[in-house]
């Protein structure tokens, strides 16, 4: 059985979705918005906004932000 680490399965899974940079930079000047007004926004489902915030860091910034 072949053990793969959680990034690199990430970066598998995430290779099918394809984002243009303009929905990338949407996402990172939105990204407060809640996910049911980015769905309505961009062509993608709510796991998929929901990973895409993920592999940009938004949630890591989020945190980082409110400890300030």
């Amino acid at each position: 059985m072949l053990c793969m680490n959680r990034a690199y399965r990430n970066k598998v899974e995430f290779s099918l979705i394809h984002w243009t940079v303009e929905q990338d930079g949407y996402l990172i000047e939105n990204h407060s918005l809640s996910l049911a007004e980015l769905q309505k926004r961009l062509p993608f489902t709510e796991d998929q906004i929901i990973q895409r915030k993920e592999i940009l860091g938004l949630f890591r910034r989020e945190r980082q932000l409110k400890r300030l």
